[in-house]
């Protein structure tokens, strides 16, 4: 695996406090799951501690633990079904005590979807007045055949708003073949039938203890205001073009390598599309956040699955 950089090392390494042992099972053929990458925990552990064999399931022990507890790397477009009646996930989840993701998906939350709503747009801006007439035309042009709407809907939204759609509507198409068709009157949602909405629905099937990590706002700051507003325009761009990350090419090299779960190629390829603070915005900080709260759980005796997903991860 790849070694730990040397300001990430000083950070990370001395709050690692429990071992992580072999992987679970690798998908087959028929059941990958794209896309989604491990948290950075499990990839500094793997360098810590000199395992090398690539899943996104794997096996944790903490000093405090009898028991194990469980970390797998999800992607929130992937269909799910694989996971519904695999006892390799299926007991995991009925052993552990807590069930734990990014944040707590709950669609029927109104404060949440108003909070993420809002989230979404400038308040003094427009994409109108951050884009040139022509790539305001392109931009527009893009979203009319991937998404099936307009611009003039979103010009007041974040140009990482409409980044994420066109990807993710490109990513749909490119890869699996469906497409996005989105209406006027359309809102965001929290689980839109996503692999951790799955976790955490079988979790109260289970009558565990669910846990986010993060809050609505934490996710608002990663999300939407993680990059200064002209880096978001050229993130756009590149989406609209289809350049650089932004490229379909780049999507399917990405959907690829997570077939194969390459962790280290994934690993590369997401340090080259990000700078040292998009890194730490994302990945880095987020992932030291995150540790103590997973090892106060650990300490407490108690196991946990652990659900993590794409950019929060590496």
């Amino acid at each position: 695996m790849l070694s730990l950089p040397g300001f990430l090392r000083d950070k990370v390494a001395p709050t690692v406090q429990f071992m992580l042992f072999s992987p679970l099972f690798n998908f087959s053929s028929r059941l990958v799951s794209r896309f989604g990458l491990l948290i950075y925990l499990s990839i500094s552990s793997t360098a810590l501690f000199g395992q090398n064999t690539a899943s996104v399931f794997w096996e944790i022990r903490h000093p405090k633990q009898e028991k194990p507890s469980y970390l797998f790397g999800t992607h929130h477009l992937h269909d799910y079904q694989f996971l519904v009646d695999n006892p390799a996930i299926q007991t995991p989840l009925r052993e552990v005590d807590f069930v734990v993701g990014e944040m707590i998906v709950d669609s029927t939350d109104l404060t949440l979807l108003l909070k993420l709503t809002m989230g979404m747009f400038m308040k003094e801006n427009s994409l109108q007045k951050l884009l040139s007439e022509a790539d305001y035309k392109a931009t527009d042009q893009c979203l009319r055949e991937n998404v099936g709407i307009g611009i003039a809907l979103f010009n007041k939204c974040k140009p990482i708003v409409l980044q994420q759609l066109i990807s993710i509507a490109k990513y749909m198409k490119a890869v699996k073949g469906k497409s996005i068709q989105m209406q006027a009157n359309s809102s965001p949602s929290l689980d839109s039938g996503s692999m951790d909405a799955y976790f955490q629905q079988v979790a109260k099937k289970y009558k565990k203890q669910v846990k986010g990590l993060e809050s609505i706002d934490d996710q608002i700051r990663v999300l939407y205001d993680g990059y200064p507003i002209q880096r978001q325009v050229e993130m756009l761009l590149d989406a609209v073009y289809d350049r650089n990350e932004g490229s379909i090419e780049e999507l399917n090299k990405l959907e690829q390598l997570y077939n194969t779960q390459d962790l280290d190629a994934l690993y590369a390829m997401l340090c080259s599309q990000m700078d040292e603070q998009g890194l730490n915005n994302m990945l880095f900080d987020r992932n030291i956040k995150w540790i103590p709260q997973l090892d106060q759980i650990f300490r407490q005796g108690k196991t946990a699955f652990i659900a993590e997903i794409g950019r929060a991860s590496c």
